[in-house]
């Protein structure tokens, strides 16, 4: 199985089409920041259907999920201590993705995790990601469907399209390869 790293817009659009199952098939990781994005949001009041799904599924799999902590993370929850009304800036669960891809390559120079993004910050930002196969969740999706896993990338994407009208799983059609 594969470092499967991914980041929140992936899991909620995976979570519209009812398909976290897939996730089984990979060593899920998610950092500290992303799942605060994703699953802890479905402890909510009034939380989104695919925020309840995020909290079930975390719940029922949590051992084989590996939670990341990062220096963004602990950034963030020091701020939040000092500063009750603290206003979270963009993209913390990207850079907090970063922070975990550099601390990976220093650690482990030859692993070549799977990042599952929705956000275009990613393929803005590929040359500072140190290591790491960038895919989208349009190209999760085909890969998924031509591994058998599932059997139709174009009903997930429907079921996730109504659901998440904005996410943006179809502009990046093509995974970007292996990196070094």
């Amino acid at each position: 199985m594969e470092l499967l790293v991914a980041d929140s817009g992936p899991l909620f659009s995976l979570a519209a089409a009812d398909l976290l199952v897939v996730l089984d098939h990979f060593f899920l990781s998610v950092t500290d920041v992303v799942k605060e994005e994703t699953f802890d949001k479905g402890l909510l009041p009034n939380c989104s259907v695919e925020a309840q799904r995020l909290v079930d599924y975390y719940n029922r799999n949590a051992p084989n999920i590996k939670v990341i902590a990062t220096q963004v993370g602990r950034v963030l929850r020091a701020a939040r201590a000092a500063d009750p009304n603290y206003k979270q800036p963009r993209n913390l669960g990207e850079l907090s993705i970063q922070s975990f891809l550099i601390d990976l390559r220093v650690q482990s120079p030859d692993a070549n995790p799977i990042v599952l993004f929705e956000d275009g910050w990613f393929l803005r930002n590929a040359a500072a990601l140190p290591l790491g196969t960038l895919i989208s969740t349009e190209s999760f999706l085909l890969d998924l469907e031509a591994l058998g896993i599932i059997r139709s990338a174009a009903s997930a994407r429907v079921a996730i399209q109504q659901a998440r009208p904005d996410a943006s799983i179809v502009v990046h059609k093509q995974g970007l390869g292996k990196r070094s």
